[in-house]
């Protein structure tokens, strides 16, 4: 398949009823999109945006997982040792909150977080569901919380 200048990210499977959703990567963002085959005029369905993730994945050298929830809430990266990084989408902030640069306010904020492992071995394995992430070592499986119900 031509993808022309969309790198290929990851795919992800959100409903075991259909085909594997694609993550392409399109300018700086991430887009991922459902394929439905029954559908020849419209076959491909946007379902979900990850701004400046495929810039951010660009510069992970030492990456070798990429994949995100089920429902799309977060993404994350996986390196060969050590690492996981956790892209969460916006969320409401609960307080008021202003932009320095702009002077407005702001009514998202988009959190990301860094998961060091305490394990020297090479990751093997990696998973994400909507609450947590498994990364498997060759003696360890890791299951790290990312978000409260």
């Amino acid at each position: 398949v031509n993808l022309g200048s969309h790198q290929y990210l990851f795919t992800i499977d959100v409903d075991p009823s259909k085909m594997p959703c694609l993550c392409l990567r399109h300018d700086v963002d991430a887009l991922v999109w459902q394929p439905h085959p029954n559908r020849p005029g419209d076959m491909w369905e946007h379902i979900a945006t990850f701004n400046a993730l495929g810039y951010v994945q660009a510069s992970k050298r030492d990456k070798k997982f990429a994949t995100c929830a089920p429902d799309f809430s977060y993404a994350t990266l996986c390196e060969c040792l050590r690492r996981a990084f956790i892209y969460c989408q916006p969320s409401p902030v609960e307080t008021i909150l202003f932009n320095r640069k702009q002077g407005r306010q702001v009514g998202q904020v988009a959190k990301q977080q860094v998961a060091s492992l305490d394990c020297d071995k090479p990751i093997l394995g990696f998973r994400a569901s909507n609450e947590r992430l498994f990364i498997l070592t060759s003696s360890t499986l890791f299951v790290l919380k990312v978000k409260q119900n």
